[in-house]
């Protein structure tokens, strides 16, 4: 069916065509649809952000690498759960934790990569990770057995409310929180340990 031609409300169109989207919708495909110019597109984008930035919608408009969708703000994150009774991404284990990072930070990494930097077997955590969506097979690597490489997802960025891996923190600063973590884990062990002999 053919676009009546008449006068578009830009901002309108594309904010209709965000909520539409049964997933986050790429900017490409927002270009194709209205024929606006990328500099056009960022800033009707932007206009958006700061419309619902504003402290009396619940929504919030966000972007993940060039695709983008319409959320719930997260301060009514317990209410909608409660509403839907959904089971958001358990708190992950340190040893998930390590292992996502060694993909988000080395990826494309292969599993074999990966349990030599842990030295542990990492095939559980693997799933465990791809079950939440956090990282998914992008191929396979061009060497002997041809293994499978991994790589995180737009769900990874949303999970760290991230746009693009370029925000990801310097790798110093995640091992120094992962140190932390790691000595908190321990010193725990160590208390239960103590109290049981």
């Amino acid at each position: 069916m053919a676009k009546e031609n008449k006068e578009v409300n830009y901002v309108a169109l594309v904010e209709a065509l965000i909520f539409s989207s049964k997933n986050k919708i790429k900017k490409e495909t927002l270009l194709k649809i209205t024929g606006l110019n990328v500099g056009q597109l960022e800033q009707l984008i932007e206009y958006l952000k700061i419309q619902y930035q504003k402290e009396n919608s619940g929504v919030a408009l966000k972007s993940y690498d060039e695709h983008y969708v319409f959320q719930t703000k997260e301060i009514y994150s317990d209410y909608i759960e409660e509403l839907f009774d959904i089971t958001r991404v358990a708190s992950l284990s340190t040893a998930a934790m390590e292992t996502l990072a060694i993909v988000a930070y080395r990826q494309p990494v292969t599993r074999s990569e990966i349990e030599e930097i842990r030295g542990v077997r990492v095939a559980q955590t693997l799933n465990t990770l791809a079950k939440y969506d956090l990282i998914e097979e992008l191929g396979r690597k061009e060497t002997v057995g041809n293994p499978i490489i991994y790589g995180t997802t737009n769900q990874f960025l949303e999970y760290l409310d991230i746009n693009n891996l370029e925000q990801l923190p310097e790798i110093e600063r995640v091992e120094k929180l992962f140190a932390k973590e790691i000595e908190a884990v321990e010193e725990e062990k160590q208390k239960s340990n103590n109290n049981l002999g």
